[in-house]
């Protein structure tokens, strides 16, 4: 997620999070560094803003760049520390996207040989970036989509490691969308988290997807089932404003693995349960972002973040729960979405 609110041309800003997020029964985000050309986005004065106020109705974990600047991100960590608005880690890019052959591959592009893509700095530096950064203490996610750029997230892990000590770190890797069969294993080895989105795999049209990466590597796309089995922690996310904030849409792709046709189904095998695939979008991110401990899960406790659906998920066939509605949404025991209200306003 990287943009809740915004100012419109009057200078007042725009409640995105309380118009939309709670809709959804979204009660908390990772707002994750864009890009260089994004980073106006990063307004984290006027999340501090709506904290202030009592109208910052979503839990908001800011994920800074990771840039070798570490003066500046330590200061933000200093200053942003509530339960509503936290720094919990850096982020930054290593690779693109498969379909515009920017991805970083192990081995050149099937359809285009001359490239393998590559990667938006040196390995060398992003490897001296997260080392320092680690022994800082920072979590940190990579953006990583070839299998070039998710084994270069998890050397550099590895480097961290061999480097600082091991520590709990929960480092992890974004998207993590064709992996070689050699990394699999290795992010529970290191205690990193598989963060993925499984509509990603529905916005593509697979025969372009084979396309640029060949059958073999095909094989090895969008591995939830396999990852998971190896007990590495995985979370799930909408990547929005890249694809719809619906959570429902990314639970029911991964329980069904039907792309956006709504006919084909993309490997089968790779298919997770339900109890899974909702076990990933709340404790499974909670876990990512160290408050396991206060999100998650409904236990005496913790914080009562809480999302009503108008159907119990497991009572409904399959291809209805992405059109299973919130009723309510409870932000730290306060009703911040109602639809039994809303439609009574409207």
């Amino acid at each position: 997620m990287s943009m809740i609110l915004r100012k419109n041309k009057s200078g007042n800003f725009l409640q995105i999070s309380s118009l939309m997020l709670p809709v959804w029964g979204v009660t908390s985000v990772h707002d994750l560094f864009a890009t260089e050309s994004m980073e106006i986005l990063n307004d984290y004065d006027v999340f501090k803003e709506f904290e202030d106020k009592g109208k910052l109705t979503t839990r908001v974990h800011l994920w800074p760049q990771l840039n070798g600047d570490l003066e500046r991100v330590k200061h933000l960590r200093d200053t942003y520390q509530s339960d509503k608005l936290h720094v919990s880690g850096l982020k930054q890019f290593i690779d693109g996207v498969i379909t515009a052959r920017t991805a970083y591959l192990l081995e050149p592009y099937a359809d285009q040989p001359d490239t393998q893509g590559e990667t938006t700095y040196s390995p060398e530096t992003l490897k001296k970036q997260v080392v320092d950064a680690d022994k800082e203490g920072f979590s940190i996610r990579f953006h990583a989509i070839g299998d070039g750029a998710i084994r270069l997230a998890l050397d550099a892990y590895e480097q961290a490691q061999k480097i600082n000590g091991k520590r709990d770190s929960r480092h992890s890797v974004e998207h993590v969308e064709v992996i070689h069969p050699d990394d699999i294993h290795r992010f529970k080895e290191l205690g990193v988290t598989v963060s993925m989105q499984p509509d990603h795999f529905a916005m593509s049209e697979r025969g372009v997807y084979t396309e640029r990466i060949g059958y073999e590597r095909e094989k090895h796309v969008f591995a939830i089932h396999t990852l998971k089995e190896t007990g590495a922690n995985l979370a799930f996310g909408t990547d929005f404003p890249i694809d719809i904030l619906n959570p429902l849409l990314q639970i029911y792709r991964a329980v069904t693995r039907i792309d956006s046709s709504g006919k084909n189904v993309s490997h089968p095998h790779e298919r997770i349960t339900l109890a899974d695939a909702l076990k990933a979008y709340t404790s499974g991110s909670a876990y990512g972002t160290f408050r396991e401990h206060e999100l998650g899960t409904l236990e005496v406790g913790k914080l009562a973040d809480i999302a009503v659906l108008e159907r119990n998920l497991f009572d409904i066939p399959v291809e209805e729960i992405q059109k299973t509605k919130v009723q309510l949404t409870i932000v730290d025991g306060n009703v911040v979405f109602d639809r039994t209200k809303s439609l009574i306003e409207k």
